[in-house]
């Protein structure tokens, strides 16, 4: 569990659900606004355009839309963590540094992209940074230093994940192949080729949304004014920085602080002005992924030889640098207009220029106008009822079990859902509080799934092989499912072979929802002594046919067979947390621990000893003790535990030095107008 679930799950004691959903919503537009607002410095309107635009644009809509609320929170904080590093290459200190930290792991807390493009946005900015005071002795290793010890802070606050993402074996990165890239790479909108689609901030590969530039023909007008501010921005920053007065080696300008010219605060950001266009136009190439012959070659290189980069098999995801170029570049040039405003001495002049302004300032809003009412494609929805009712009675169901949601698909349509596009992420496993193994196949380019997990492949199996299938519930025994859901949804119409099954009843049927009680024995941990060695699944299942599949230890692999007349035996347990079970111990030679479908299954130790087999090739198996004995996921104590222990000391430290600066300097202000006021 990562510390932003369980903040959520602490949170939903105190508020509703939907009052939680509806605070996180607004504070990610919020922050867009406030972050990109900030970033452009001054009380120039400019900054009103740069929020503005942040806020509401095309990249903000569809992913709004799609549910990514994950993609948008770390979009959001993306300019605030560029606001926070840019001061830490201004003014240095550890406290700022500690500040930069904690806010990239926050753009990174929900979506591990948010990493990536927090630290490009933060290399390109030093590079800049770096060429714009290349004379001047010692800030080169200053700023090294600051961005190493931010780094530094950096790792040892997101230790809880990243120390156990480098020592797994395996991670849902390695399940993403080449189908994945073609398939969500960028798509061009209607009328529109890519490259404009995603210089335009569209490109969303998921379909079905309507954008305010397919409505009106016109509209594109919106999106060259706001090219063409961003433009102004950049050219109007960087040809100022020719009549800079030169530095001295010390970095003190040559003309006194009385004679500086009056566009001196316009000038100071020509350098970040080259380098808010590089990130745009870094963003604007990877965005590109695959999609374009020019730039498939080098995205395909980077996918094979960077597994980390396979997170961004979507690649329109790096529109989101495009939205905040503009917007840092569009308030520049906002700002130029006003600058423009103040040397005009015609009428006429300042009168078209301030219908600029004021243009500028809407252009934004009139852009994506259909972000206001989401074009009718979202609505406010409960669960239905049903489902609730089915999830009490699950829960008074006290024995520790699974339960089967179908049909297995990860994305569906729900007809209950009010929006016009009805496809949605399967929501079991977070509706339900039973544990549930649902659908996590993607589903895309003709292959059926991708899934890595085994206790997913053998449900597909199992559901592959239904004509041949009458004993369903002892089949799913053996992964400890005591109950099937089953929804009128998709192609739910093929799962009718549920209701032909011999140890499987309908418990509960309402609209739209059937619940199926497993009549065979289920048991989360259990002990038996037959040990039956299998070539494939397929001769597990006709195994079924003539035995008691509980009665026996299923391995993968060619031996003798061992057959003993000792019954089986559910085992008592008690459960002291989820990754600590004490249980009883057992006359049985074997005892078998089934996992639900997101726990793993391995690192599970019985009394310190590791599993000796693998039941059917996942589920864990160990040699019994008579005495009780404990079952322990040991990775959490020797991974996860001092990873979060190192985690929590670091950002709370961190924490406790940043409120301990700021009281010192509220003192020493305070001290210095006592001083003013005795003289």
């Amino acid at each position: 569990m990562t510390p932003f679930v369980a903040l959520l799950q602490s949170l939903s004691h105190i508020l509703p659900v939907w009052v939680i959903e509806k605070i996180i919503l607004f504070l990610i537009l919020f922050l867009c606004g406030l972050g990109a607002h900030k970033l452009v410095a001054g009380k120039y309107p400019g900054c009103y355009f740069a929020g503005f635009l942040y806020m509401v644009n095309p990249f903000v809509y569809s992913r709004f839309i799609a549910g990514q609320w994950g993609v948008l929170w770390a979009y959001a904080l993306l300019p605030v963590a560029a606001g926070a590093y840019l001061k830490l290459l201004r003014e240095g200190n550890w406290k700022n540094a500690a500040v930069t930290a904690v806010i990239a792991a926050l753009v990174g807390m929900t979506q591990i992209q948010g990493y990536f493009l927090v630290l490009l946005t933060c290399i390109v900015i030093f590079i800049a940074k770096a060429i714009q005071e290349r004379n001047i002795k010692g800030k080169a290793f200053n700023n090294i230093k600051w961005m190493a010890v931010t780094a530094g802070f950096c790792i040892l606050i997101n230790m809880y994940w990243l120390a156990p993402l480098l020592t797994s074996s395996t991670t849902v990165l390695t399940e993403f192949s080449q189908a994945d890239q073609v398939f969500f790479s960028s798509r061009n909108i209607s009328g529109l080729n890519l490259l404009i689609s995603i210089a335009s901030m569209h490109g969303f590969w998921r379909g079905g949304n309507i954008y305010a530039i397919e409505i009106i023909p016109f509209f594109w007008v919106f999106f060259v004014f706001i090219l063409y501010l961003s433009f102004f921005g950049l050219i109007d920053n960087v040809t100022s920085n020719f009549k800079r007065p030169k530095l001295k080696p010390d970095g003190q300008d040559t003309l006194s602080p009385d004679i500086k010219p009056a566009n001196e605060p316009v000038r100071e950001t020509s350098w970040k002005a080259v380098a808010f266009a590089a990130i745009g136009g870094i963003g604007f190439i990877l965005a590109s992924g695959s999609a374009l012959p020019l730039t498939k070659p080098f995205f395909e290189w980077l996918w094979e030889n960077a597994v980390i980069f396979r997170a961004f098999r979507d690649s329109q995801k790096y529109v989101g640098l495009i939205c905040l170029t503009y917007a840092f570049l569009g308030g520049l040039g906002v700002n130029a207009l006003v600058n423009a405003l103040k040397h005009s001495l015609s009428r006429f002049g300042r009168t078209i220029l301030v219908l600029l302004v004021i243009l500028a300032l809407l252009t934004p809003l009139a852009y994506s106008y259909t972000m206001f009412n989401f074009n009718g494609r979202l609505g406010v929805t409960d669960y239905p009822g049903e489902w609730g009712v089915v999830n009490d009675y699950l829960n008074r169901d006290e024995d520790d079990f699974n339960v089967l949601f179908l049909p297995w698909h990860m994305y569906m349509d729900f007809s209950w859902l009010p929006n016009k596009d009805k496809r949605l992420i399967n929501p079991s496993q977070h509706f339900f509080e039973k544990p549930v193994i649902a659908g996590d196949n993607y589903e895309i380019s003709g292959d059926y799934s991708q899934s890595s997990n085994q206790i997913s492949k053998y449900v597909e199996f199992l559901l592959a092989n239904h004509n041949n299938i009458n004993n369903l519930g002892e089949l799913l025994a053996p992964v400890n499912v005591k109950y099937v859901i089953l929804v009128d949804e998709a192609d739910y119409d093929i799962y009718n072979f549920l209701y032909q099954q011999t140890d499987l009843k309908v418990e509960q049927q309402f609209t739209g929802i059937t619940l199926f009680k497993n009549e065979y024995n289920t048991s989360k941990i259990y002990a038996v002594d037959n040990i039956e060695y299998i070539d494939s699944l397929d001769e597990y299942l006709e195994l079924s046919k003539t035995q008691d599949v509980m009665d026996h230890i299923y391995i993968l692999g060619d031996s003798q067979k061992i057959e003993t007349n000792i019954q089986p035996e559910n085992l008592d347990f008690t459960e002291n947390s989820p990754v600590n079970y004490q249980v009883n111990g057992t006359s049985n030679k074997y005892t078998v621990f089934t996992v639900p479908q997101n726990v793993n299954t391995c690192y599970w130790e019985y009394n310190g000893q590791e599993p000796v087999f693998q039941n059917l090739g996942f589920t864990p198996v160990f040699s019994s003790s008579k005495k009780s004995a404990t079952i322990t996921y040991t990775r959490f104590y020797r991974v996860y535990l001092p990873c979060y222990i190192v985690s929590g000391l670091t950002l709370g430290s961190i924490i406790v030095y940043y409120f301990w600066c700021s009281r010192r300097k509220r003192s020493r202000d305070n001290h210095l107008r006592k001083s003013v006021n005795t003289k």
